[in-house]
């Protein structure tokens, strides 16, 4: 019996629920990666997660073959497509069964059903598994039945139903008898999309598992005390291969347990709270399935939808460009422009001045960092985005807006991240840094606002709709 695993967001041979059940049950298997460029152009993909996808692709395909399992890439386009392409493809090559790992967004839901059913029809079997969560979206219920909207409940009742099974991790399958299959060159798609930071990030499964290795052995116990500061090397860095499957994060958590005496939810606070972070990647995934307006552009909280944005441009351009006279901010953009990645603590900076002291509609800035971020991650991003801006779930109360000089103050004391990032302000004193008094003198701006007055211009904008 001839089958076919469909590779999406899993390109990995370890660990790959919708590999592993294929290879169990068949004894031919085939991969299937669809190149689909128009629905990375309107999930407004970034150039460089689009490379490291591609080379991911390249990586996995040296990895199947190991195991004699041929990868066949084909061109789809798009949404419209796939089916068509993958349907073709499976009646050519006498297919019995199509076997995937779930994605959440609706689209793609809607997709995968329509998917599901149709196949069926013509008599091949449909097999799909989660492999992004441990627990399956909509699984996880409050006291009330109802779906988890606050990440400190949803993750007591995610370690509460955890089972040992579920810590399982799937091993590569045995080698099969060797099969050929044509497949379309990627070369010309590689170097259409190569990026300039191709080389800040190597691909392969290795390679990703050994920087988990690395930072759990090295970083993992200083993580909580160091993975605010951005000038310290104190993260993983580990999302742009999670993201698109190149490691998935049941593999980082039993790593986690292993390299904290067995635990999880205890022990080493900084793995701990490492753990946490892998649960606010799965938090955001079981919102976007169980409320599905926020794969539409909603706001999480309905009422926020009619508040009224500015529309300055030339408030936006200055954020986008780096030249907001607020150098933290700035920063922070120039490292995400320059590298493809933003520090945690700054993506929360830089998102709540856009959306709250320039009074930006979120979705403008959520859209940019999709545009720029290696790992641009709908859930995770647009959970991030809404939490800054006060629209979404778990948020930030509208009133509480991060003053972005005293988080340069504590989060950057000497001004070396400012420095690095904006070298227009390498001389300037350590007792200036965070806000110049005479910007010009270096090059640089002045703010755009004055951050107490925006500020409060924000709590009204909020305050009376609320009253509204």
């Amino acid at each position: 019996m001839r089958s076919v695993v469909w590779f999406r967001n899993d390109l990995r041979v370890t660990d790959n629920p919708a590999l592993y059940n294929a290879c169990l049950s068949s004894n031919e298997v085939i991969g299937v990666f669809l190149i689909t460029e128009e629905q990375w152009i309107e999930h407004d993909d970034a150039k460089c997660k689009v490379s490291l996808i591609l080379r991911a692709v390249e990586s996995l395909k040296k990895s199947l073959e190991k195991i004699n399992i041929p990868l066949a890439v084909i061109d789809a386009g798009d949404f419209k497509r796939t089916e068509t392409e993958l349907l073709s493809f499976c009646q050519k090559n006498e297919i019995a069964s199509l076997y995937f790992n779930c994605e959440y967004q609706i689209n793609e839901l809607k997709r995968d059903r329509q998917i599901y059913k149709n196949f069926k029809e013509k008599n091949i079997g449909v097999f799909n598994y989660h492999d992004q969560v441990i627990h399956a979206p909509g699984s996880l219920k409050t006291k009330a039945r109802g779906d988890f909207s606050v990440y400190s409940p949803f993750k007591r009742k995610w370690f509460e139903e955890l089972s040992e099974d579920q810590l399982k991790i799937f091993e590569i399958p045995k080698k099969q008898e060797e099969l050929k299959l044509d497949s379309i060159n990627l070369s010309a798609y590689q170097a259409k999309y190569a990026s300039d930071i191709d080389d800040l990030w190597p691909v392969s499964e290795d390679h990703a598992q050994q920087m988990v290795e690395s930072f759990l052995k090295t970083r993992g116990d200083a993580y909580k005390d160091d993975r605010n500061f951005p000038a310290i090397d104190g993260c993983s860095k580990i999302s742009p291969y999670l993201n698109i499957g190149v490691v998935s994060s049941k593999w980082c958590l039993v790593k986690a347990r292993e390299h904290n005496n067995n635990q999880l939810e205890e022990g080493s606070r900084g793995i701990v709270h490492w753990v946490s972070e892998i649960l606010w990647r799965e938090f955001y995934r079981h919102i976007m399935y169980n409320f599905p307006r926020v794969s539409m552009n909603k706001a999480f909280q309905a009422y926020t939808e009619k508040l009224k944005w500015s529309e300055n441009q030339e408030h936006l351009g200055s954020w986008m460009n780096s030249r907001t006279g607020i150098p933290i901010v700035d920063a922070g953009i120039q490292e995400m422009k320059q590298t493809g990645w933003m520090h945690n603590r700054l993506r929360m900076i830089v998102a709540m001045f856009l959306s709250k002291n320039l009074l930006i509609d979120w979705r403008t800035g959520e859209k940019f960092f999709m545009q720029h971020l290696i790992d641009g991650d709908l859930a995770s991003n647009n959970g991030g985005w809404q939490w800054s801006a006060s629209t979404g779930t778990d948020a930030a109360p509208y009133f509480r807006i991060m003053n972005p000089e005293t988080q340069s103050l504590k989060f950057d004391t000497q001004g070396e991240y400012i420095k690095k990032w904006l070298p227009q302000l390498k001389d300037c004193p350590v007792n200036e840094i965070h806000m110049p008094s005479n910007p010009e003198q270096y090059g640089y701006v002045k703010p755009i606002v004055d951050l107490k007055e925006s500020r409060q211009a924000a709590i009204d904008a909020f305050g009376n709709l609320k009253k509204s």
